[in-house]
């Protein structure tokens, strides 16, 4: 399970996953392309881990549409990942099976199991740092650490 929350160019993720039933800590979820584009992956451990690869191998992949076959399990009908994209300098969007759901001038924006909580967060006035610890202590989908990437830092 995973919360992802983004608000004034900060990224910020849990860190948990589960296996085989049990909750570990240690997931990376967010990575910066050298462009300075966020991205935040929620979904399968292992589709978001390929996701992750393929933005540090070719720098990110842009902001067209995700096309079949990409590591993310989409076939076009399905995908076991969702990836939250935001670079400096265009509008935020939302990468699924589907296709991209664009939100230009959006003020702030979460994903994931605990969203609904980091919204409220959001909406109360919250970083995004801060919209995961809420949902941290009030989101049983949400576990683990709170890690953070910008535009102009990161992984």
């Amino acid at each position: 399970m995973t919360t992802i929350a983004y608000r004034d160019g900060v990224m910020a993720s849990d860190t948990g996953v589960w296996i085989s039933g049990a909750a570990m800590p240690w997931a990376e979820k967010l990575i910066r392309g050298g462009s300075g584009t966020l991205y935040g992956c929620a979904g399968n451990g292992a589709h978001v881990a390929a996701v992750l690869q393929w933005v540090r191998e070719s720098d990110g992949f842009g902001l067209s549409s995700l096309p079949r076959g990409t590591p993310t399990g989409n076939d076009g009908e399905s995908s076991s990942v969702v990836i939250l994209i935001v670079p400096p300098d265009g509008p935020l969007r939302l990468a699924t099976a589907y296709g991209d759901e664009i939100y230009p001038d959006v003020p702030y924006f979460a994903i994931g199991a605990g969203a609904a909580t980091a919204l409220g967060a959001l909406h109360a006035g919250a970083t995004a740092r801060g919209a995961i610890e809420a949902a941290l202590m009030h989101s049983d989908g949400t576990h683990g650490e709170v890690r953070s990437i910008s535009h102009t830092e990161g992984q």
